[in-house]
């Protein structure tokens, strides 16, 4: 009879320790896996961020990639500089996965369709000002952006917060 006991006792510790080793894994996978994951991977579908030189920023998430995420709002399109993400208030789901194309899109890429658009576009700095007008060349690190008065200023992407622009 004593011998049941140890025996029990024995198996019941050993089931423990068991136990034990597996929650310790799970949790230590668990932990590689956050530390593999980056904010722009979970921001899908709403969202709300923080933006420098932008401040709040709510809308769909249409296309994320490590340089720009799209944002459809109500009235307004913005397509930010994911540098420029300070906070990410919330998001609805996991972001979609981007393809090769989507993945490769810049700065560059953007402001040529903008200004194939011929539409104006506010461009929000990370110094918190804001520049208004038509995209109207192209450059390798820059874009000029011509204003209702004519007046051009060339605008580093470098300095480039968010690009609004009506739907």
């Amino acid at each position: 009879m004593r011998w049941d006991r140890l025996f029990q006792d024995l198996e019941a510790q050993a089931s423990d320790i068991e136990r034990d080793e597996r929650d310790a894994l799970v949790a230590e996978l668990r932990d590689e896996q956050w530390a593999q994951t980056s904010w722009r991977d979970l921001a899908g579908g709403t969202v709300a961020l923080e933006v420098l030189g932008a401040g709040r920023v709510e809308g769909r998430a249409t296309l994320v990639n490590e340089r720009l995420l799209q944002v459809s709002g109500d009235r307004v399109d913005h397509v930010i500089a994911t540098r420029a993400v300070l906070v990410v208030h919330s998001a609805q789901r996991r972001a979609d996965e981007v393809g090769r194309v989507g993945a490769a899109l810049g700065w560059g890429q953007v402001f040529r369709a903008l200004r194939d658009a011929g539409e104006p576009v506010t461009i929000r700095l990370v110094d918190g000002s804001a520049r208004e007008g038509v995209p109207d060349v192209v450059g390798g690190d820059f874009v000029r952006l011509t204003a209702q008065s004519r007046r051009s200023q060339d605008i580093v992407w470098a300095a480039i917060a968010m690009v609004s622009g009506r739907t």
